[in-house]
Formats: structure tokens, C-alpha cells, sequence
């Protein structure tokens, strides 16, 4: 796919499912998602992590780093959402 900063799209999914979690692109809406291999409605929207404001919504909005640190904030997110529920 594309490169950004020496890394591909492909190594952020790789990054998500060693978390547990699938990173999905939603064309349509233009976000990426990450949803939880074994309980699909564990899912969240990823989002910039020095904002957590605004959607993610291209590859290279982010550097490496910073996928890394928006995906482990996303499935925290996640992770604090279902119990408090």
C-alpha cells in the first residue's frame, strides 16, 4: 500500500493484531477502526493522539510512532469503555 516514512499500512495492521485487534479502514465514513479479533462489538474510532479529538483518516496523517501510540490509546479506550459498562 502506501509508504509513509519507511513503513506501510501493512505494519500497523501487524501492530493491532499482536494488540488483539483487527485495524480496518471504513472508505465511506474515511476513519480507521480497530475491533477486537475474539469479541467483534469491542470495537473503536482511531484517533489522533495528541488531540483525540479529530478522526485519523489517511496513513500518512501519522508516523510510525504515532500509530503506535494512537492504537494503544484507542484499545485503551476500548478496554475502559466495556467495563464500565
Amino acid at each position: 500500500m502506501y509508504k509513509n516514512r519507511a513503513f506501510t499500512i501493512e505494519d500497523v495492521k501487524a501492530y493491532a493484531e499482536s494488540k488483539g485487534y483487527n485495524l480496518e479502514f471504513k472508505r465511506y465514513h474515511k476513519v480507521f477502526t480497530l475491533t477486537n479479533k475474539m469479541q467483534p462489538k469491542k470495537w473503536g474510532w482511531i484517533f489522533f493522539p495528541h488531540t483525540e479529538e479529530k478522526l485519523v483518516a489517511k496513513v500518512n496523517d501519522l508516523d510510525q510512532a504515532g500509530w503506535r501510540v494512537a492504537v494503544d490509546l484507542t484499545i485503551e479506550r476500548i478496554e475502559k469503555t466495556i467495563t464500565e459498562v
